[in-house]
This record gives C-alpha cells, sequence and structure tokens, in this order.
C-alpha cells in the first residue's frame, strides 16, 4: 500500500493570507464530554485549537465548564443540560444546538460523551441537521454501530476515525479479525461507506471509496488513552478550513504521528502523554512552514 509522504501534506496547507480573518479560517463545533470524561473534551478542543481552526465552539456537559474555561482560554463554550447520569442529551440542548450546527463549518462528536441511550439519540439528531464535514470519534462510533439507522444517513463528507475495537462493532466483527487483516477491512467497509474512513493503529489506514493510503508516522508511545481525541481534533480543525474530508484525514494521522515521533524524542516512548503532542504541534506547523518559505525562495 502506499504511504503518505510529508511533499503531499505540505501542498495540502498554502500560505496564509495576510488579510485573514478568523471567519476565513472556520467555526468548528465539538459536542464533546460528559461529566466522567472531560478529558476527551480538553484534548480534543486544545487539538483543534492548535491546528489552526479559526473559531472552536465547545458544546460540553455544566460541570465541565470550570475545568475547561480555567485552562483553555480560545474557545468558546455552550454549557449543556444532561441526563441523571451526566450525558449530554439532545431534547434538553435542542434550542443551543441546532442554530450552532447550522454556523458550523465542521462538526466533531464522540469524545468523551459515554455510550448510552442519550448518545444515540443526540447523534440521530445531528445527523439530521449537519449538511457540513461530520468527524465522528469514540463514543460518537459506538452510538453509530448500535443504531443503523443513522448509517443509512449517511454522506460523503463523514468522517469515521475508529480504533481496531471500534471498526470491529461497525463492521459487526471481532477485534482480532480487523487486525488480521487491516486492508481488507478497510476496502470492505468502503464499499457501503461513502465518506472517509481513518483506520487507527499502527500503520493507520485512510480509506475513501477505492483509494486507500497507510501513514507511516507514529510510534507506540501513542498507545495511550486520549491520544485518539487529539487526533480527531485535529481532522475536524483541518476540515474546519476548507480541506477535503480525504485531505483532512491524511494531514491529521501524519501531523498527529509526527508530533508523537517528537514527543517520543522529547519524553520517551515511555513516559510521552497525549498532552505532549499538543506541545509538540507548534513544532510540527512551523516545520511545515519552514519548508514552504524555502520553497518560496
Amino acid at each position: 500500500m502506499q504511504e503518505l509522504s510529508w511533499k503531499t501534506i505540505c501542498g495540502y496547507f498554502p500560505k496564509r493570507n495576510r488579510n485573514s480573518h478568523k471567519g476565513t479560517f472556520g467555526t468548528l463545533l465539538c459536542i464533546t464530554g460528559s461529566n466522567r470524561m472531560p478529558g476527551a473534551c480538553a484534548l480534543s478542543t486544545l487539538a483543534a485549537l492548535r491546528s489552526g481552526a479559526g473559531l472552536v465552539k465547545v458544546a460540553t456537559t455544566e460541570r465541565n465548564l470550570p475545568i475547561l474555561a480555567s485552562q483553555i482560554y480560545e474557545a468558546v463554550y455552550l454549557p449543556m443540560q444532561t441526563t441523571e447520569t451526566g450525558e449530554i442529551c439532545w431534547e434538553k440542548n435542542a434550542i443551543v444546538l441546532q442554530p450552532a450546527l447550522k454556523q458550523a463549518s465542521a462538526v466533531l462528536i464522540g469524545c468523551g460523551l459515554s455510550n448510552t441511550a442519550a448518545t444515540q439519540e443526540l447523534l440521530q439528531n445531528v445527523v439530521n441537521l449537519v449538511e457540513c464535514p461530520l468527524i465522528m470519534d469514540a463514543d460518537g462510533l459506538n452510538a453509530l454501530a448500535s443504531c443503523i439507522d443513522i448509517m443509512q444517513k449517511q454522506k460523503p463528507n463523514w468522517i469515521l476515525t475508529p480504533h481496531p475495537g471500534e471498526m470491529a462493532r461497525l463492521s459487526g466483527t471481532t477485534t482480532a479479525a480487523v487486525q488480521a487483516n487491516r486492508p481488507q477491512c478497510a476496502a470492505e467497509f468502503c464499499k457501503q461507506f461513502s465518506g472517509t474512513l481513518v483506520l487507527k493503529g499502527a500503520g493507520t489506514i485512510i480509506q475513501q471509496g477505492t483509494t486507500a493510503i497507510q501513514n507511516p508516522t507514529g510510534n507506540p508511545g501513542m498507545s495511550r488513552g486520549g491520544s485518539g481525541d487529539v487526533l480527531a481534533g485535529m481532522i475536524a480543525a483541518f476540515a474546519a478550513q476548507g480541506l477535503s474530508p480525504y485531505a483532512a484525514a491524511c494531514a491529521g494521522a501524519y501531523l498527529h504521528g509526527l508530533a508523537g515521533d517528537f514527543a517520543a524524542a522529547r519524553y520517551s516512548e515511555q513516559a510521552m502523554l497525549p498532552q505532549d503532542l499538543l506541545h509538540c504541534l507548534p513544532e510540527v506547523f512551523l516545520k511545515l512552514e519552514q519548508e514552504r518559505t524555502a520553497k518560496e525562495q
């Protein structure tokens, strides 16, 4: 299988116009987090901000707001009412979410939501309303796997980012079967799925239709809870800025892995954390901008 290259990724990011404003780089709506998992919300939000989205709106539980707002100053927060067990539900928040969905350039749903009936109902309503690129991760994928009716409403601008376990649930098979032949699993799934698939793991596969490519960056130190939230935020930010779903997925996978390689070199594979990827993203984008500048001279 062909591998992504640094040259290809650089080509996705033209120089920013000096007359740009925040609207130029899109509005990303993140529907993320539950009372039990504010960290997933924080990681995906910070990743989106570090990846250049013009405006990041975060719809998360009211309990999460003091935690997030005290550490992440650049996001706009939409406080969400919850079920008794602390998950975002559609019925109590439709009046806030409906206009936010219409205003978004891209929507990320799933990171830290929890896998409940409320999440399934939330996803169903989001799918019915959203027209822009929709990135589904974590419990967004679990909700999708639990409700086949949602998949029947699929659109070409959907991006799914499953790890092997989530891929198994989406495909109705086992994790072992997915890992036994990852390229075949991705190809078979995309015969019925019209969007872009990002099958995470060693050698992440990005597939759209019959087009598939493998990511060469990354390392075992990234095998920790939270790394996927960073990836989801990056892909969603690129989609919000106008990259095609396939380009956003490719750029996200490659640069996410490169940040992981920088983090491993700095902190070791043993000690590095997903938040260290965020610390390395400025170095990744600086490398990209410096190379672009050198080519222009």
